[in-house]
């Protein structure tokens, strides 16, 4: 005769198979987010539209949530269209493409660089889950002025770096020299720099009084993570270098619009030549 302990064994037993059975069941009807995880970049004042496509929704819900670094977990922004976040700004779209398929988009109007972070588009129940990660990174418009510079030893150089929508004072600069047998702390010589702000832009000038071969070289204006360089060449004979590359310019222009003329004379051409006929 089977002793108890062999019968509750075999219950427990039966117990966990149908449990796993119903997970079985369960994930094979189980909704599928479509959209992979993945990074997105914007600027400053871009709407941001964090796609969510899902299949075979059904009656389950999706969860939109955003990862809070201080407390190290995620909160729960909306579920469905119903936003719980106080921000106007965030609002969730839906709408369907088939019976099957559904998508759930968050939607940041005017995104700041305090919305960028990491938002989680999730389906869960007791049984199971799915969900995928959107890293959305923000950019503030940056620009460098000139990219590329060829100069005479002895010439003044001005070197902009603007920002927009901030006002910041932590741009820094970063020199790459092209010359490897030269002297690394010369560069610093004659630099200096000036910053101001007006009209919602901020300006960063590296200027170069009297710019020398040590010089040469990739300036990059540094903002947090954002970068952008500029090619200085200070060499004898850039005088001649830029009228050449001016020619060059010039003749390539002509190309083009000769180029073009010939291409709609062509054309009226053989429109006339059809008429005729």
């Amino acid at each position: 005769m089977k002793s108890p302990i062999t019968y509750f064994l075999a219950i427990q037993l039966i117990i966990i198979i149908i449990a796993e059975l119903i997970t079985a069941v369960l994930s094979n009807t189980f909704p599928r987010i479509l959209t992979h995880s993945h990074n997105q970049t914007l600027n400053v004042s871009e709407t941001a539209i964090l796609k969510c496509h899902v299949k075979n929704l059904g009656h389950h819900h999706v969860t939109w949530l955003r990862y809070d670094s201080t407390m190290d977990t995620y909160l729960p922004l909306s579920v469905d269209e119903q936003v719980f976040y106080s921000n106007k700004r965030y609002f969730v779209s839906s709408y369907s493409i088939s019976d099957e398929d559904s998508y759930w988009n968050l939607e940041i109007s005017n995104v700041q660089a305090s919305d960028e972070g990491i938002y989680e588009c999730k389906i869960s129940n007791r049984h199971a889950s799915v969900s995928i990660k959107i890293y959305l990174q923000v950019q503030i418009p940056m620009t460098i002025a000139p990219e590329r510079l060829h100069v005479e030893p002895g010439t003044f150089v001005e070197l902009d770096c603007t920002i927009y929508n901030v006002n910041t004072s932590l741009i820094t600069w970063q020199f790459s020299s092209l010359n490897q047998t030269s002297n690394s702390n010369h560069h610093l010589d004659g630099i200096h720099k000036k910053q101001h702000y007006q009209a919602n832009t901020f300006k960063s000038q590296l200027i170069i009084r009297h710019a020398q071969p040590y010089h040469t070289g990739l300036w990059t204006c540094i903002y947090e993570r954002q970068r952008r360089s500029a090619k200085l060449f200070v060499e004898k004979g850039a005088f001649q270098h830029n009228q050449q590359q001016r020619l060059l310019a010039n003749n390539h222009s002509s190309f083009i619009q000769c180029t073009m003329s010939l291409i709609l004379f062509a054309l009226l051409l053989g429109h006339h030549l059809t008429r005729r006929i």
